[in-house]
């Protein structure tokens, strides 16, 4: 996986990322103004994108139902539904953009980036798929890996620990290869962005895990839950080329 990882250029492995920024720039006035009404506290908008591109992924197929074959053909549209469906899940990584808008009259400093595992079990039978990577480049935005294994049930985990813990020393590697680490705290100015990729790894488990973006806007701290498309925890069950009883 690592090196399905490595081997992607940096047009195609930052492609989701760069939608959800034009996405953000594009809409920013109807997302904030959507956003300040249900959370009028809040200080800065935060987005999250579940990368679905079929060559950066393989997928954890429980039934019969898609095909590894219709896996390989789908778009990243397709990819989504079937994972909200939970008709595939994400196998050995899951990677997220994550992006952090600072809203009008405001800058945050973005102080933790928490991870907490809230379920784990032995995975069922099922079918591991995947294709060939996209490409080979280099020169990747910021990356925080955890790997889940190691994770203690249903307590959160700051990225003080994350980042220099002997036990993430695998995910600190992978954080290597695409490009650089985070950097916390982050200061993101008025109107402006910070985007990094959030990945969970897991080698044994069928694990539900999310993470905790925490900001400091020069009065107050704010918190908001980093989780999948239809607000569930996020989910990742292993490839089975690692596993062990």
């Amino acid at each position: 996986m690592r090196r399905r990882y490595r081997g992607t250029s940096t047009t195609d492995k930052i492609a989701l990322w760069a939608l959800v920024v034009t996405a953000i720039g594009l809409a920013s006035p109807a997302v904030i103004t959507a956003w300040q009404k249900i959370f009028p506290e809040d200080t800065a908008t935060l987005l999250v994108e579940p990368n679905e591109q079929a060559c950066l992924n393989r997928w954890y197929i429980p039934g019969s139902a898609p095909s590894s074959a219709q896996v390989a053909r789908a778009n990243s549209e397709q990819l989504a539904q079937w994972a909200r469906e939970g008709q595939t899940v994400h196998a050995g990584i899951l990677e997220a953009a994550v992006t952090v808008h600072g809203d009008a009259g405001s800058s945050v400093e973005v102080r933790d980036i928490s991870v907490t595992v809230t379920h784990r079990e032995k995975p069922a039978p099922g079918t591991v798929t995947g294709i060939d990577g996209c490409g080979s480049g280099t020169d990747e935005p910021s990356y925080l890996a955890v790997d889940l294994d190691t994770l203690p049930l249903n307590q959160p985990v700051p990225a003080a620990y994350l980042l220099r813990s002997p036990q993430q020393k695998a995910a600190r590697q992978l954080e290597a290869d695409q490009g650089q680490s985070v950097s916390l705290p982050h200061s993101v100015e008025e109107g402006d962005f910070y985007s990094l990729f959030l990945i969970g790894r897991t080698e044994r488990y069928d694990t539900r895990w999310k993470a905790t973006i925490t900001w400091w806007d020069g009065k107050d701290m704010h918190r908001r839950t980093v989780s999948g498309r239809d607000g569930k925890d996020l989910r990742v069950v292993p490839t089975g080329d690692n596993q062990s009883s």
